[in-house]
């Protein structure tokens, strides 16, 4: 049957001969790809192995991994210890349908980190999580309406996509898209309009305090605080997504900055590199998910908690000591402070806190597509492997030696780019 589609994407020619194909000649993948964050408009190269920060293609390259599958891998590939955890747990059984104690062992490590929240709820990935936080806020607040910061990501989820803007939000119900408000970043005045228009609508505030997507700029500390206010005026519930952010700090990004949140999803890191993603919470926000309390929520999910994921997050955790997320981040400084002489006068820039580091055209909150596939190129044939956003985030086993060589091989990158967009 023919199917009649709305979209205007121009057909795509499938001549690639790497791509593999099925029996009646498509490609396996849409494109080739498993998800559109793979894409760097190209051939498609292959991960073959890992060990520590390095990482071999099937081209035979060897990279400095700094994507670590988007920042997820904190003590980069195969780390020993999170093998050994992993694989024990694996051999005990890697799922079942009664609860595991590596889910007790996991939520009482998260919530050390995290003080003044108190219960922890687990799902398969950092999109479920803040699916779930958005659920479990109107639940609780009895109401339907988002707030999100314009341009940020929070997953694929119908709500979170609406943040992207209208190439995002391709698919979403327009119902769904006229429930979320979004604001300018650090716009306080904005944030507090929103809210005051309709005083009695919103359920939840959403905020990811360092957002890739929307140029790697902070939330400043006055937009947090008004955000905490607002939210605590008007019986919203202030949602933190620390999915990215919570390598940042020994108390995750929102430590730093001295905010509790009603709700924090997390995911990514504290999964060892297995699927994973969390809501942690006040217990008086919490308890709608309690499946003795009669009028609970439903929240499921075959996967989550497993106990391959619980044991190999645990060991990540304790691995990520304060000690070594503040070795991190100075190895963040570092690359930050090579890269940025070489790449100012240039007419560049680089952003970021900690250990996570992207290079930007000066004054621009945005790179083209074009421009961000040429600097992954360029740095992927300088055997750097970034995101396909440029985001570069360094890992536990790497040293001084190795995060000035990624520094240097990130700067050569952008004067390749800087050249020929001169030129």
């Amino acid at each position: 049957m023919a199917l009649e589609t709305k979209t205007d994407v121009p057909d795509v020619p499938d001549s690639d001969p790497h791509v593999r194909r099925g029996r009646r000649g498509f490609p396996l993948l849409p494109g080739g790809y498993g998800r559109d964050a793979y894409h760097t408009g190209a051939v498609p190269t292959y991960a073959l192995r890992g060990a520590g920060y390095r990482l071999w293609d099937d081209q035979g390259r060897e990279l400095i991994d700094a994507n670590n599958n988007f920042t997820t891998l904190v003590h980069g590939n195969a780390h020993p210890q999170i093998v050994e955890a992993a694989s024990r747990a694996m051999g005990s059984g890697s799922c079942w349908g009664i609860p595991n104690p590596g889910e007790w062992e996991l939520a009482d490590l998260l919530l050390q980190r995290l003080p003044g929240l108190d219960q922890v709820r687990f799902t398969n990935s950092g999109t479920e999580a803040v699916m779930s936080a958005v659920r479990i806020a109107r639940e609780v607040t009895g109401r339907a309406g988002v707030i999100m910061t314009r341009g940020g990501y929070h997953g694929s989820s119908d709500v979170a996509l609406c943040a992207g803007g209208e190439q995002s939000a391709r698919g979403v119900p327009e119902s769904t898209v006229r429930e979320v408000s979004l604001v300018p970043l650090n716009d306080i005045d904005s944030l507090r309009q929103v809210i005051e228009e309709k005083p009695h609508h919103h359920a939840a505030i959403v905020l990811d305090l360092l957002p890739n997507r929307a140029g790697l700029i902070p939330l400043t500390a006055e937009f947090l605080s008004a955000a905490r206010d607002l939210a605590d005026q008007h019986g919203i519930l202030l949602i933190i997504d620390e999915v990215i952010s919570l390598r940042l700090s020994a108390g995750g990004l929102s430590g730093e900055y001295g905010i509790v949140s009603d709700l924090l999803t997390a995911g990514k890191l504290i999964g060892g590199g297995f699927p994973v993603g969390a809501v942690a919470g006040r217990e008086e926000v919490m308890r709608v998910l309690d499946p003795r309390r009669k009028g609970s929520i439903p929240h499921s999910g075959t996967f989550s908690g497993n106990p391959v994921s619980m044991a190999a997050g645990a060991e990540a955790l304790r691995l990520l000591s304060p000690d070594a997320v503040a070795r991190l981040n100075r190895l963040g400084d570092q690359a930050r402070s090579v890269v940025s002489a070489r790449i100012e006068p240039l007419g560049w820039e680089v952003r970021g806190f900690g250990s996570l580091l992207r290079v930007f055209p000066v004054r621009k909150t945005s790179v083209d597509r074009d421009t961000q596939h040429r600097l992954w190129w360029a740095a992927y044939h300088r055997g750097l492997l970034l995101s396909s956003a440029n985001l570069a985030a360094l890992t536990t086993p790497m040293t001084t030696e190795v995060v000035d060589d990624l520094a240097d091989r990130l700067a050569d990158a952008v004067a390749e780019v800087a050249e020929t967009t001169a030129g």
